[in-house]
């Protein structure tokens, strides 16, 4: 490829007139910026064509240099890089567009523009390759940055370096030798005077949409203006391509990568020389020297209506070969090769708002909520025809300027992470996957608006103007879900399952209720994480207040955990915590409704414990639980919840407490076989013979209905135990779940699991594990048969996974190897027959399905009929039996002295 140089060469030709860089680059003080470099004339080749005459308002005005004593513009000091400003650390920032797949091919949606900008110096030839970030303190750990524009998905990766002496004009010797100061206060005056031009004056960003003002000495912090600095800087990166060490040359070749070549540098005081050396040349200088296809994609600046402007060359207008009468054209400027162009072009393809957004429907849903923050700018197509010699060079292509201008959204971004970073630290956190930490305060709103791409008014614009124009968007058929996580699938997780014969059926049967949303991890909804979240907090609720409360009853525990995970009460948590500075939403929280804000931040607090729990287990997610409940309530903290210390110690006192009583009875031998029995059948091992026998005792079990030398634990029945058992079943069964359907939202793994966990489904799995024969019943019970059989077997099974957790409270895997086993691969026969709906919902479904697949509609009406039943002795009515007890005329009853019903029948 040849390097063809924006600009012209400095060794090319000398030029008289002084740019406005030129003119400032020799003052001790930056003066009042200038929006765009124009010159005041520009001499034109020997015997130069005469131009056509131009509209008066294009013709190109004279910008005077103001003297130094003007005061600096405002945000001038948001840009300034102070002379005590020692920043070395920084982040290179690889900018990457999408691939697009389309059937099985994959395509690169390519930028126009094929070319980096390019700078020829001494024979030596430097090509654009992104930006570095510099930053005043450790930068933050900062997972990759996506963003759509104009359709097109980009991606910004954050590598942590070390600023490289020569973007400072110093080698390593001279980073020694710089004693005064020199090299370092050229540097830093260099770096205002490039980030000035390039943000502020060519891409009309603000400064305070970049950086803030900071102090970066603390020694010298009073206030004077060379003392303030921007919180970061942007430093262009030009790597030299003819230079050892040169890395990932190939990824310079690249024109939707940016950033992933590694070598020697151009300093920023050469680049700056540079741009002020090119800003002085017109195009018709340009035309006089390179080929005109060169200029497609460049920059360059004018002036429309007496007002700066900055414009990307999208065509070259030519004058016809001949004119009217066979005559030679003798208009326009001559072109190296004799043709004349009349002018050059700029068509601007507009930008539309919602830049990113799901869908119009789901944008309707959202503004019925509150009001928008902000919205992506729409911008309106645009065109253009400038005359060549009122149009400057400005020395870049659009590469820069498509980088650049998505600086204000990224340092939006890593602004965004300084903060999760402060929570970590106050919060005592480290997590491993930062992805998951934003996740959990990321609100659907965000996603779906498309807050993640809204860039600022001034930035959206000068992107349209001055960025790429990117090719093969429109014509290719879209698909997301390859180019997520390393443009591969998560592959779905299902214990006792074929993975992809659970895919298979959940494809076939679920496609019709629940379509999957495919996120990357870098960019996804908390609704996920809400669900796990959940389940995490019940738990962590449940086995505090089951050890902390010993004498407290089943109905006692279950209002307690309903007191503390309910969303005011986690709203008030989340707001005593500042959640609402972390939350990413599309809606304006300071004119939210204050019940809607309530509910987000409680969502926000379990996503954030689902997240803490997927990143590293439960055990930080206890510790953060204790520390969010004593701000808030230090007393409530104090009365119902344990640490982990405290829950170990606690669990293992709870263990205890029957063992030696239970040696004394008369049964226990016989007791051990029964148990020996049961673990071997059922392959759920209670360790203790005492535990395993309190989760086989039902309520009912009790004087006068038993023998008298039947043993009773410190706990008489299964009734707390298995308060603690439905817990931890929610917890690893949510977990189990979002595993399984990496792609699937909440409402599905809601659904799924309420079929999964129930009472009936649960009666099965006990009832063929054969924990039937093992419960202990009272005598009446035993006798009448007066019992919801399968409420039982279910809380039984819960109870035995509540001892199991117990006797291991520091190892979730004992528990989860159980429902590993008896549980979880009945998952896949609950999707295909739809368990979660109840059955008119499901011959409704197939209804639909017969009527689609024959091409005729079926009507289908419902009709409410009474069922026939029985009446118990208390008057209630008892549901009708199933046809193998109806054949052995066997009718279960609850006795009318214990109440209406079963005290644990689930609803």
């Amino acid at each position: 490829m040849d390097e063809v140089s924006v600009g012209l060469s400095l060794s090319e030709m000398e030029h008289e007139n002084a740019s406005f860089l030129g003119a400032s680059a020799a003052e001790e003080a930056p003066p009042k910026p200038v929006p765009v470099p124009v010159p005041v004339a520009t001499p034109a080749p020997a015997n130069p064509p005469q131009a056509p005459p131009m509209p008066p308002a294009a013709v190109p005005v004279a910008i005077p240099a103001l003297p130094v004593a003007a005061a600096a513009a405002a945000g001038d000091e948001c840009l300034r890089v102070s002379y005590h400003c020692k920043a070395t650390k920084c982040f290179r920032m690889q900018w990457e567009a999408e691939k697009i797949h389309s059937g099985n091919v994959c395509v690169q949606v390519n930028p126009r523009c094929p070319r980096q900008t390019t700078i020829m110096l001494e024979d030596k030839v430097y090509l654009f390759d992104g930006f570095y970030l510099l930053c005043h303190c450790d930068p933050p750990e900062v997972p990759r940055f996506e963003y759509t524009r104009g359709d097109v998905m980009c991606k910004i990766h954050f590598i942590p370096e070390e600023l490289p002496s020569s973007v400072r004009g110093m080698s390593g010797n001279d980073v020694d030798a710089d004693v005064n100061g020199e090299i370092h206060r050229s540097f830093c005056h260099s770096l205002f005077m490039l980030q000035r031009y390039l943000f502020q004056q060519l891409l009309g960003i603000q400064p305070a949409h970049l950086f803030s003002k900071v102090f970066p000495d603390p020694a010298h912090a009073t206030g004077d203006p060379s003392e303030i600095c921007g919180d970061y800087h942007l430093v262009p990166r030009f790597i030299a391509v003819k230079e050892e060490p040169l890395l990932r040359r190939e990824d310079l070749d690249s024109p939707n990568r940016i950033g992933y070549a590694v070598g020697r540098l151009l300093s920023v005081q050469q680049l700056l020389a540079f741009l002020d050396f090119s800003a002085k040349f017109t195009v018709r200088d340009f035309f006089a020297q390179f080929n005109h296809n060169e200029l497609i994609d460049c920059v360059v600046s004018t002036r429309i209506n007496g007002q700066p402007s900055v414009f990307r060359v999208d065509e070259i207008i030519f004058e016809p070969s001949e004119a009217e009468g066979g005559k030679p054209v003798s208009s326009g400027v001559v072109m190296k090769d004799g043709r004349h162009v009349r002018a050059i072009a700029h068509r601007g393809q507009g930008a539309r708002n919602y830049d990113g957004a799901k869908s119009k429907k789901r944008i309707r849903k959202w503004q019925q909520e509150g009001e928008f923050l902000q919205l992506s700018p729409e911008v309106e197509p645009h065109s253009e025809e400038l005359h060549p010699m009122e149009c400057h060079l400005t020395g870049v292509r659009a590469d820069l300027f498509e980088v650049g201008s998505a600086m204000p959204m990224v340092l939006k971004y890593v602004r965004h992470f300084n903060l999760l970073t402060s929570f970590e630290e106050q919060m005592g956190l480290k997590f491993r996957d930062k992805a998951l930490l934003r996740q959990a305060f990321t609100h659907g709103s965000y996603i779906d608006i498309g807050m993640q791409n809204v860039n600022t008014v001034e930035a959206t614009r000068s992107r349209v103007r001055l960025g790429h124009v990117f090719q093969n968007v429109a014509s290719l058929k879209r698909s997301r879900s390859m180019a997520l996580d390393g443009d591969a699938l998560i592959p779905g997780k299902a214990a006792g399952n074929n993975a992809s014969q659970l895919r298979k059926v959940a494809e076939q049967h679920l496609s019709c209720d629940f379509k999957e949303e495919f996120h990357s991890r870098y960019l996804c909804p908390y609704e996920r994480l809400e669900f796990l979240g959940d389940a995490v907090l019940g738990f962590l609720v449940a086995s505090s207040a089951f050890l902390k409360l010993p004498n407290a009853d089943e109905g006692f525990l279950h209002q307690t955990r309903v007191d503390i995970v309910n969303n005011i009460s986690l709203g008030k948590m989340a707001k005593t915590a500042n959640f609402g500075c972390l939350l990413l939403s599309a809606f304006d929280l300071a004119k939210l409704n204050e019940d809607t804000k309530g509910k987000i931040t409680a969502d926000c607090f379990e996503a954030l414990l689902g997240a803490l729990y997927k990143d590293q287990g439960i055990v930080p997610c206890r510790a953060l639980l204790g520390k969010l409940i004593d701000m808030h309530d230090a007393e409530l903290r104090e009365l119902c919840f344990l640490s982990t210390d405290e829950l170990l110690t606690e669990a293992k006192a709870f263990v205890e407490k029957d063992r030696d009583a239970i040696k004394k009875w008369s049964k226990y031998t016989h007791t051990r076989l029964l148990h020996r029995r049961f673990a071997a059948r059922s392959g759920v091992d209670i360790a203790n013979t005492h535990l395993w026998l309190q989760t086989m005792t039902h309520a009912s079990f009790q004087k006068p209905q038993i023998d008298d030398d039947e043993f009773i634990g410190h706990d008489p029945s299964y009734e707390r135990i298995e308060f603690l058992g439905d817990s931890v079943l929610q917890l690893l069964s949510s977990e189990f779940l979002v595993d399984a359907f990496p792609y699937h939202q909440e409402h599905l793994l809601t659904q799924v699991r309420s079929s999964l966990v129930k009472n009936k489904k649960l009666a099965i799995v006990a009832r063929n594990a054969g924990y039937e024969e093992f419960i202990r019943l009272g005598n009446e019970v035993k006798k009448n048969g007066t019992l919801y059989v399968e409420d039982v077997l279910a809380d039984v099974f819960e109870a035995t996974l509540g001892a199991v957790y117990m006797e291991n409270p520091g190892d979730l895997g004992k528990v989860r190897s159980i429902l590993d086993k008896l549980l979880f691969p009945r998952l896949t026969e609950a999707i295909r027959r739809r368990q979660w709906m109840n059955p008119r919902k499901v011959l409704n479904h197939y209804v639909t399905q017969w009527s689609r697949s024959s091409n005729r509609p079926i009507s289908c009406q419902f009709k409410n009929i009474k069922v026939p039943g029985t009446v118990n002795e208390a008057g209630v009515l008892v549901p009708k039996d199933s046809e193998e007890d109806a054949a052995t005329n066997k009718t279960k009853k609850w006795p009318a002295r214990w109440g209406a019903q079963s005290p644990l029948r689930k609803t």
